[in-house]
């Protein structure tokens, strides 16, 4: 009989040939022995791929950049872009507004970097932020103006058995929404207001249907009194004042919001807390040479 070249079933005319046994998920792993140079190649540039990423993010992160672009700035193909950004957006290294679908580079990047230097924003508040949370009892938070959003950037709780936590650190909303985020542009420059409006106008309905206008003229009424007040806009019966945080020359580099339930939130209360805030600045001395100039000094120098 003559030997069939089959698929191995049968080996000879009205023969059956024996199978080899498979191997088990040990017995794989040990032929396969460990991973060759081709493998760490691959993740090497896996790594390098990703680090391309970040930094073309970073490159445009004031006004965020969208998929396709930073595709094409890194040099990958937008399927491979998009599986390697949702990764680095779930590590919080990369932040995806769902709304513009622009990338920014996440609160977590920013806390890493800030870790390898002595002084920070988050470090230089922090026990300003402590004192008023310990003096008011209310909930205390940090806000910084990111590209045409505002980032919650710290936040500290008092020991009023009402808590209230209008914001998480790390999450962003449009300038002008919310206490801190009215803050951080109400004192701007008017050439630098109506531009971050006319940036966020369309985003601005999805806040109990706020339109620019709204914007404007709560602004105007802001800078009389030094602060801003917001009632209600996130949560029923929760005030927050916004108090924005001037160097010592220039604009509003940061915002101080404080919160709690309206029924403590008077407005003799609301004058007391923004004395006590400024006055908690001025003791911690942020705004002097070793703190804010030196900031302002270094973002010049990389610019």
């Amino acid at each position: 009989m003559t030997p069939q070249k089959g698929r191995g079933i049968f080996c000879a005319e009205n023969s059956l040939c024996s199978l080899p046994t498979p191997l088990n998920a040990f017995e794989l792993k040990q032929r396969k022995g460990p991973p060759g140079p081709a493998a760490n190649r691959s993740g090497a540039q896996s790594l390098h791929r990703a680090i391309s990423l970040i930094r073309a993010v970073a490159r445009h992160n004031d006004s965020g950049s969208t998929l396709s672009k930073l595709a094409r700035e890194a040099g990958l193909h937008v399927a491979t872009t998009h599986r390697m950004l949702s990764v680095l957006t779930k590590e919080g290294l990369v932040f995806h507004d769902p709304v513009s679908k622009h990338y920014h580079l996440g609160i977590d990047l920013f806390l890493l970097a800030g870790a390898a230097q002595q002084f920070t924003l988050r470090h230089q508040f922090r026990t300003a932020l402590e004192k008023i949370a310990q003096e008011t009892g209310d909930t205390v938070f940090l806000l910084i103006r990111s590209g045409y959003d505002a980032l919650c950037l710290d936040r500290v709780e008092g020991q009023f058995p009402i808590r209230t936590v209008p914001i998480d650190i790390g999450v962003r909303r449009p300038l002008g929404i919310g206490a801190g985020s009215m803050a951080l542009i109400a004192f701007s420059d008017p050439e630098q207001f109506e531009t971050i409006l006319q940036a966020n106008a369309r985003r601005y309905p999805q806040y109990k249907g706020l339109t620019k206008k709204d914007i404007q003229a709560m602004a105007a009424q802001f800078r009389k009194t030094g602060y801003v007040v917001s009632e209600g806009l996130f949560h029923e019966g929760v005030t927050s004042l916004g108090i924005p945080i001037f160097p010592d020359n220039g604009g509003v580099i940061a915002a101080i919001t404080v919160s709690s339930v309206s029924q403590r939130m008077g407005e003799k209360r609301r004058k007391r807390i923004y004395q006590l805030v400024k006055k908690v600045i001025r003791t911690e001395g942020i705004g002097s040479s070793m703190g804010f100039e030196g900031l302002k000094r270094s973002k010049s120098a990389g610019r």
